[in-house]
């Protein structure tokens, strides 16, 4: 398919187009109804589409002023790739009705820019990568493949800028550091300055280092580049077979294809070298990728399920996968903990553990002790307070859900969340006045939200 722009489309669109550009800062309800309609009916047109984002995020800042945001920190759940691929017009549409309801919807995001690359809408995936990472930039596989978005469309500059991002919040982050090298090089060659040097090694300060980095500006996206990488990069092996650079590669090529298996007998063997022994990323990989492998054997069992809804060995079979990647889970959190007490980050992810195994006290304990960590502070007031609720201590389990809910900037799921559980906490102490407060400001939000509509309803009806 090809991306129609705007000066294609009919002059009584494009005189419409041209007014809700207009109105997008004065009047962005408007101008996003104008501009959604126009989008339904020009599915492929880029430029109407980047225009209607524009006017819902300044909706998304404005409506319910004190209580709205963009910024969403918790996915709405799995994308359907299957479906997106069967029918990817149909899905880019759905997304679109999904935005509009809520701009905060990553997995809508998400559909867009995948329905548009099996379209070959280049510049509408690219859309759809930029506000899947700008709504949360602390998500770094989301901004890392936002960069090889923009390598590929030879946007360096962009690129090296989300690279810098994500480096903020893991400076340790090899593949996006890769990435910007990457992207650094590109943006050398568009600026014409590479026949002011020798070579292209000689712009590196390592040889080894350069060879990867030529290695990757070849690398294709499918699975074709990715073997012929893997070829190149297993002769590397035998030859310097202590050469940690090279299994590197190896492990994360393996893993873009999928093969979880080759990926971390790779990463074994990295492990084993001098330099591997004391990489903690490399630790921290083995569980990612073994996570990822389990994750992959569950989905591919609850496809069968889904085909065959009455067969009892497939749900014994995916009870058991995921009885296997609760253990594996709980066994890592536990050992991180164990080896890392002060790292208190550790403490949320053991903690959330425990608590889905029904361990409450166990989850309270660590909870607590994981709010003296940054990153995960907000999310573990908001565990911690369903904790106290297990356990109906609603008295300290408010205390937690509303600092959880000062600290949590616009309007997120995670927001809506804490409102409504806050709102619980109150109408279990008896204290429908402060109950139906929380529920009145989540309804201004979220009318369709959980059961809050009829709460209200029902409130107003006895009054």
């Amino acid at each position: 398919m090809k991306e129609i722009p705007v000066k294609e489309l009919e002059s009584r669109v494009q005189k419409y187009v041209s007014k809700a550009s207009d109105l997008i800062k004065v009047e962005p309800f408007y101008a996003a109804s104008i501009l959604s309609n126009i989008v339904k009916a020009n599915p492929y047109c880029a430029e109407a589409r980047q225009m209607l984002r524009k006017a819902q995020s300044r909706m998304a800042v404005t409506k319910k002023s004190g209580l709205a945001g963009i910024f969403a920190k918790l996915s709405y759940g799995r994308v359907n790739e299957s479906a997106i691929q069967k029918n990817p017009e149909q899905a880019l549409q759905t997304a679109e009705d999904q935005i509009d309801a809520d701009f905060s919807n990553t997995t809508a995001h998400k559909t867009v820019a995948l329905a548009a690359k099996e379209l070959g809408l280049v510049d509408t995936a690219l859309l759809g990568y930029e506000y899947l990472f700008n709504l949360d930039q602390t998500n770094a596989v989301n901004g890392k493949q936002l960069i090889r978005e923009y390598i590929a469309a030879k946007q360096a500059e962009k690129a090296i800028a989300v690279g810098d991002i994500i480096l903020k919040n893991n400076p340790t982050d090899d593949e996006a550091q890769d990435l910007i090298k990457k992207a650094s090089v590109q943006q050398t060659v568009d600026k014409g300055k590479w026949e002011e040097e020798k070579s292209f090694r000689d712009k590196l300060k390592d040889e080894d280092e350069a060879q990867r980095l030529e290695q990757s500006s070849r690398a294709q996206t499918g699975e074709e580049g990715l073997r012929s990488l893997i070829e190149e990069a297993l002769k590397k092996a035998e030859a310097q077979p202590e050469n940690i650079n090279v299994l590197k590669d190896l492990v994360n090529y393996y893993r873009k294809l999928e093969e979880f298996d080759n990926a971390l007998e790779w990463l074994s063997k990295a492990r084993l070298l001098d330099a591997g022994k004391a990489d903690v990323n490399l630790e921290a990989l083995m569980v990612t990728l073994t996570r990822e492998k389990m994750s992959k054997q569950i989905a591919a069992v609850e496809e069968q399920l889904e085909a065959n809804p009455e067969d009892t060995a497939i749900q014994a079979e995916l009870e058991k996968l995921q009885k296997e990647e609760y253990d594996f889970r709980l066994t890592q959190a536990e050992s991180l903990v164990q080896r890392y007490p002060n790292e208190f980050s550790y403490r949320y992810d053991l903690g959330e553990l425990y608590k889905q195994q029904g361990n409450v006290d166990g989850a309270i304990k660590e909870l607590q002790l994981a709010l003296r960590a940054p990153k995960v502070r907000v999310k573990a007031l908001v565990l911690l307070g369903q904790s106290y609720m297990e356990k109906k201590f609603y008295d300290l389990a408010a205390e937690q859900l509303t600092l959880a809910k000062s600290e949590i900037s616009g309007v997120t799921e995670l927001k809506k969340e804490v409102i409504y559980d806050l709102g619980r906490c109150y109408e279990s102490q008896g204290d429908s006045e402060k109950a139906m407060a929380e529920y009145k400001a989540l309804y201004g939000i979220d009318i369709g939200y959980r059961d809050v509509s009829q709460k209200i309803d029902d409130f107003y009806s006895k009054s």
